[in-house]
């Protein structure tokens, strides 16, 4: 108890988190408010003083004298109302004056497990009175212990017990925060690793512990006066930090210092976002408003993509002793390139390159999912922000580690109506306690803009804008609260020339417009929709290029043809991502043909730059992001073919040139399924894209892509759309938003309310229902020994999609009647069958 007490001190005096801990409280902490807290902290294990919970100090059954074994949350709450004798010895009427929320905390303290302390439905009420032997001998006093505890706690900590001090804080951002940094101390009080049990009748264990646990809050990396003190000496510059002689016009507005605290950067793609969200970290760390970063985004692969970044970034920030960049990916967890390899009893872990124990103890955040957000730099999905707002364990202690950060989001726009709700949540929680925010977008809609501009008004609705005054506004824009301040763009304006193609369904058409263009020397790209209209694209490219064509344009990984989507296995997708930069990326040399098939995947985080685009339809928002892939970068005349110096994009659609079929069935990703789910379920947003590309065949970027967006996703707009094309697109609209109504209320009863009192918080019993994306889970099929893949790599983890799996699927299936065949290899899972070869995982 007094090792997570003094944990408790030295984290509540930590830089951010001392300021939160203010900020939340709405007043400026005294000592002594301090001491009075880690007191309530060391009182968060009273409970174990029961005598059921000491029962377990027998390996086997306890002697029938003893009350059946039991924990100790529910058994805490329990001895409340066991009268005031048992509890006197604790000295509980001083802990009562303390005032305020002195209440609410305990509870926050005894709900250190990671979820709150329900009053319990049923307690033996043996477990708090004496036990005695046969002979009526006292054997154990819970009473006594409990004395004992009481006489340790006015020992340890004097100060707490002064008369006098304001009232303790009551407000319920204070309270949430209290519980989450009381489960970061009992955490890391309890590692045995920092805190070695005390020989009994020790004098010293008072400062010995503060010893201890002021160099384990610095291990960890939760202290960084150190760091910034470096960072401020030795100096950086943004050419230092990246390599760059001069930033672009976004990435130096984010350095100006009076900026707020939730700011929203809407930039092209390729303008350089990664690198404004990291100066800003850098800029606010030097000032000490954020003593940490937490990089979110949506998907693993785009994870991983920046976390090479980021640790280049943080390799020239700091040359020397630089803190340990995590990539949080559950499964995929490293620590400065080094690879968790395996878990080991005691919450140990064993890491590829055996680091001795002062390198270790840095790496303590990365070593659960739940203590990602305690590392000083993290780079992860969203999903790991979002569970500090949701009602699942341990949500208090994410939100008490992020409230230190800047919490970046990338491709915010990318989140649905559920995620982003949850995500307003998190966001009003971290402003709560004074937190750092930066939401990235290529373009994002003003409707949302304006709900997340709402959340630093001070609980004044900011109005969403009509169409003409949403097309009217900047972009590239900075918005900080009410303030949407216009930017420069960053680079040289491309005229993109469009135009739709009736062939969304003939993949031998496809073929043969790509096969066309790399006769000519181009790079081409081809994103569909949906996994098997690229696995079917793709072998109809392979017919042509064999047929007559140069093997060498077909896109390869080890000498083997294949495309880019996310049915590969864990271990392929990294190199197959790879592969795709190194044929179509930024170095290349010039007029080396190469055809790239693949989804959503080709979409985000790589750095593609091909000299054309063939994209099924979607909505404008995701298409402006695949034209982003389209002459991304400036390139000589000679370096690209001649009939394609221009950005070139062509967009299919239905033969019929109509979405009618799709309102009732979905097909190439678009329509509405029947349970509300879909890749792309709002076909007014893609009828309102095919009208916009129609119009006009070619438009000039970025300065158009704000009224693109806005004509194509604006609910003015797509009202206009459902009313003149009739009844089943109006029926259309009305699922949509009752689905989205339906995905809000959900939101709303999943999140976690950091403004209500704590003792009115209930989890739910079943947390597994409780999740960052609604729809079901997707299965990882794990394979050991590992299975030679179609690339020569061994495949250990294959990720199969929710629809893909058979009904009734056991938790605990395993892969078997494994067959290996030239090029991979099949396998049973339940009643299902599946092949991976170079074409990805495929049902068979």
């Amino acid at each position: 108890m007094l090792d997570v007490a003094a944990c408790f001190m030295e984290i509540a005096h930590c830089g951010r988190i001392h300021a939160a801990l203010c900020a939340a409280a709405g007043r400026p902490l005294s000592e002594q408010d301090i001491e009075r807290l880690a007191a309530l902290a060391y009182l968060h294990d009273f409970g174990k003083a029961n005598s059921g919970f000491q029962a377990k100090r027998w390996k086997g059954p306890a002697p029938r004298e003893w009350p059946q074994k039991t924990g100790h949350g529910a058994e805490a709450l329990y001895a409340f109302g066991c009268g005031e004798a048992l509890l006197s010895g604790l000295r509980m009427e001083a802990i009562w004056d303390w005032g305020g929320g002195v209440e609410e905390l305990l509870l926050a303290s005894l709900g250190h497990h990671g979820r709150p302390v329900q009053e319990p439905s049923r307690v033996d009420p043996l477990i708090w009175q004496p036990v005695r032997d046969a002979a009526g001998r006292e054997m154990y006093s819970p009473a006594n212990a409990l004395k004992e505890i009481g006489n340790a706690l006015r020992r340890h900590f004097p100060f707490a017990f002064n008369p006098g001090g304001e009232p303790l804080p009551s407000r319920p951002a204070f309270i949430h925060l209290f519980a989450g940094l009381v489960q970061l101390a009992d955490w890391l009080g309890s590692d045995l690793s920092f805190f070695e049990y005390s020989s009994p009748g020790s004098e010293r264990r008072l400062e010995d512990t503060r010893d201890r646990a002021s160099k384990a809050v610095g291990a960890i990396g939760l202290e960084t006066s150190a760091l910034r003190e470096q960072l401020i000496r030795e100096g950086f510059s943004f050419q230092s930090a990246f390599g760059m002689k001069a930033p672009h016009p976004a990435q130096s507005a984010l350095g100006e210092k009076d900026l707020g605290p939730l700011l929203i950067l809407e930039s092209e793609t390729g303008s350089g976002k990664t690198e404004a969200a990291l100066w800003r970290f850098a800029k606010l760390f030097e000032a000490g408003k954020v003593d940490s970063l937490y990089f979110a985004l949506p998907t693993r692969v785009a994870a991983a993509q920046v976390y090479e970044r980021v640790r280049a970034f943080v390799a020239r920030l700091w040359p020397t002793n630089a803190p340990v960049v995590v990539r949080a990916l559950p499964g995929y967890e490293s620590a400065d390139g080094n690879v968790k390899e395996a878990a080991l009893p005691d919450f140990q872990v064993l890491w590829t390159d055996h680091p001795d124990d002062a390198t270790a103890h840095q790496r303590w955040a990365a070593e659960s999912p739940k203590r990602f957000l305690a590392a000083t730099i993290a780079v992860g999905t969203i999903d790991q922000a979002l569970l500090a707002a949701l009602k699942v364990r341990h949500a208090h202690l994410r939100h008490a580690t992020l409230c230190r950060s800047l919490l970046v989001v990338d491709e915010v726009h990318a989140s649905d109506t559920y995620m982003s709700q949850v995500l307003e949540q998190l966001l009003k929680a971290h402003h709560a306690t004074g937190g750092h925010a930066l939401l990235l977008s290529a373009t994002l809609g003003s409707s949302q803009r304006a709900r997340f501009q709402g959340i630093t008004s001070g609980g004044r609705e900011v109005a969403a804008l009509g169409i003409e005054e949403a097309v009217g506004s900047p972009y590239p824009a900075l918005t900080d609260g009410a303030i949407v301040q216009a930017l420069p763009t960053s680079g040289e304006p491309k005229t993109v020339h469009w135009q739709t193609l009736n062939a969304i369904d003939d993949h031998e058409r496809i073929a043969r417009l790509a096969f066309d263009a790399a006769k000519q020397g181009a790079r081409v790209l081809i994103i569909r929709n949906t996994v098997p209209a690229a696995i079917a694209t793709q072998k109809a490219v392979e017919a042509l290029v064999n047929a007559s064509g140069d093997r060498a344009w077909l896109f390869d990984h080890n000498g083997i043809p294949t495309l880019h989507h996310s049915r590969f296995s864990r271990q392929d997708r990294p190199h197959l991502d790879a592969r795709v930069e190194e044929r179509v990326g930024k170095v290349r040399e010039p007029m080396q043909a190469c055809i790239v098939v693949g989804t959503q995947t080709l979409e985000q985080s790589l750095d593609i730059d091909a000299d054309m685009l063939i994209t099924d339809i979607c909505p404008m928002d995701v298409l402006l992001q695949r034209i982003g892939r389209l002459h991304r970068h400036e390139r000589k005349k000679h370096e690209r073919p001649v009939g394609l110096r221009q950005a070139r994009a062509w967009v299919l659609i239905p033969e019929s040139g109509s979405f009618e079929a799709c309102l009732e069935k979905p097909r190439n990703g678009l329509g509405r399924l029947k349970d509300g789910g879909g890749v792309y379920p709002d076909l007014r947003m893609i009828e309102a894209t095919r009208r916009l590309i129609c119009a006009q065949p070619s438009r000039e970027i970025p300065r158009e892509n704000r009224s693109l967006v806005e004509r194509a996703t604006h609910p003015d707009c797509l009202r206009a759309i459902q009313q003149e094309l009739g009844a089943s697109w109006e029926q259309l609209s009305q699922q949509l938003e009752g689905g989205k109504s339906a995905e809000r209320v959900i939101a709303r009863d999943h999140a976690l309310p950091y403004d209500t009192r704590f003792d009115k918080l209930a989890f739910p019993d079943g947390e597994e229902r409780v999740a960052t994306r609604l729809g079901a889970a997707d299965r990882l099929v794990e394979f050991d020994p590992p299975e030679r893949g179609p690339f020569g790599t061994d495949v250990h983890q294959i990720a199969i999609r929710h629809h893909m799996l058979p009904r009734g699927l056991d938790a605990d299936a395993k892969p078997a009647s494994i067959v290996r065949f030239d090029g991979g290899f099949e396998f049973g899972l339940g009643t299902a069958r599946y092949s991976y070869s170079r074409f990805g995982i495929e049902k068979i």
